[in-house]
């Protein structure tokens, strides 16, 4: 009798109706069993895109990160248009230290659309913010996790990501000793508030922040950013504290150098702007060029401009404003087809162009 009712159960274990409900019981309370059972049931319906798609979902769950990278790579054919499946493989990548890939995969995502699920979202957006704070991309790290705030997200992850923006911090969130996790987290909730627009939330968590943290590197870099929406004078004094007590912090020495140039202090400008160059990521010489650029034009040197607005385009061609600047330093040297040529390049980009680049400088050069 039990012979006969195993001999009846192996053929009903193999049909792949009943394989895809059993494996799909199983997914939030077993996701061993539930990826067991998917793989079976897939052997038998390799085009099933929602059983990939599951299959990569709990070998996410258990950890495996590779295993559930290659689910959803062999599902994404199938269903080109979940943008939930291309966060997924972006999720993978990161925890696998493919970040190049990751942030590829995750922007696919965000174009197709993440979903309604906020947590999943939240954990799609800070992970490629994460990234972006890897490479020093402060300002496009908080464009990332900014769309968060419909969701009122005020998680603890989001919340230390955006405090290493403040403080222009490249830093690995798990290695961040007990100190510096306390000044990131009341960073972040002060240019949290003020990117979910809660005004009177920012200015008590910036006033709580320079009282509690005077000394911490970046404090007054953080403080800065925050005053150059409505006080550009005391940005600038907040800034060059900064540099007085890290002559290295390169962000500070180029909103300094940005905003120098416009209280015509020149000299002071240009200084800041090639100690920046020195110290800048590769990614960012290209704005440093810049405002060197810009400090000498400034000063009525354009002979000696064109050459670093030169480098500066060469750098990043598809800037509109530099571009802009060349056209000034060449028509003012007297080089009017160069000027011509660069004049029509700045209005072929201008519409299109989306110039994030550092924390500040987005907002100065919308005011030039």
């Amino acid at each position: 009798m039990l012979c006969a009712l195993c001999a009846y159960a192996a053929p009903q274990s193999q049909d792949f109706g009943s394989l895809a409900r059993a494996a799909q019981a199983a997914i939030d309370t077993n996701p061993a069993q539930a990826a067991e059972l998917y793989r079976k049931a897939l052997a038998l319906k390799p085009d099933w895109p929602e059983g990939w798609f599951y299959l990569g979902g709990a070998e996410y769950g258990q950890g495996h990160f590779q295993q559930a990278r290659d689910a959803f790579e062999k599902g994404l054919p199938l269903q080109q248009n979940s943008g939930t499946a291309w966060g997924f493989l972006g999720l993978c990548d990161y925890e696998l230290g493919h970040f190049d890939k990751a942030i590829a995969e995750i922007a696919k995502g965000e174009e197709i659309g993440l979903g309604s699920n906020a947590g999943f979202e939240t954990a799609v957006r800070q992970r490629a913010a994460l990234i972006l704070i890897r490479g020093s991309f402060f300002d496009k790290a908080i464009a990332q996790l900014q769309p968060l705030t419909k969701h009122q997200v005020n998680d603890p992850a989001v919340v230390e990501a955006v405090g290493l923006c403040a403080l222009a911090r490249p830093d690995d969130p798990d290695k961040l000793t007990a100190a510096q996790r306390g000044v990131v987290d009341m960073a972040g909730q002060a240019l949290w508030a003020a990117t979910s627009q809660r005004p009177e939330d920012a200015k008590a968590g910036y006033e709580k922040l320079m009282a509690t943290y005077p000394i911490e590197p970046g404090v007054h870099y953080a403080h800065g950013l925050y005053l150059m929406d409505f006080d550009q004078a005391a940005a600038l004094a907040e800034f060059r504290k900064e540099i007085a007590m890290d002559p290295a912090h390169w962000p500070s020495l180029l909103v300094a150098a940005f905003l120098e140039t416009r209280e015509g202090n020149t000299d002071v400008s240009l200084k800041y702007a090639e100690d920046a160059l020195k110290l800048a990521p590769a990614t960012f010489h290209w704005l440093c060029y810049a405002e060197i650029g810009r400090s000498l034009l400034a000063a009525g040197n354009p002979e000696k401009a064109a050459p670093a607005f030169e480098e500066s385009v060469k750098l990043e061609p598809d800037n509109a404003q530099t571009h802009f600047y060349l056209e000034q330093a060449y028509r003012l040297s007297g080089r009017r087809a160069e000027a011509q040529k660069e004049k029509a390049e700045f209005i072929r980009l201008k519409a299109a162009e989306d110039p994030l680049s550092l924390p500040g400088l987005i907002r100065a050069t919308q005011q030039r």
